[in-house]
């Protein structure tokens, strides 16, 4: 599945998530989100650590030197459908994000349910006396 096809799954299952047909516990829905969150943190900090990890002009003055320097500078931070490094991994991020959301919607779908659930179990056990 290409990254932005489970990226849009993802906002799917969310919306899924926001009308209680999708649920997950709180607790860990919460915790799978915030899994996500430093996951994206962390190739936040290795993209920014690609800008210019590659000098193509330290390559030498040659024009293959060049070329070959360009390559590199290309595949660590090339732009948007380049394949690069820092490419992939903002398409990831976007994914992580997507999924994070999902969780926490989920989870609140599950406290909503529960909640809910509490107050008609309330409400049947007054009946009671």
């Amino acid at each position: 599945m290409a990254p932005n096809e489970l990226a849009t799954e993802f906002k799917k299952l969310a919306g899924q998530a926001e009308t209680g047909q999708l649920l997950i516990e709180d607790t860990a829905a919460e915790s799978c989100a915030r899994w996500c969150d430093a996951y994206i943190a962390d190739l936040q900090t290795l993209t920014f650590r690609t800008q210019r990890m590659v000098r193509a002009d330290s390559f030498g003055d040659l024009q293959s030197s060049s070329e070959l320097g360009k390559k590199f500078a290309d595949l660590a931070e090339g732009g948007a459908g380049s394949g690069s490094y820092a490419d992939a991994a903002t398409q990831h991020i976007e994914i992580l994000t997507a999924m994070a959301d999902m969780y926490r919607k989920a989870g609140a779908a599950y406290r909503n349910c529960d909640e809910a659930t509490q107050i008609a179990i309330k409400q049947q056990t007054n009946k009671l006396d």
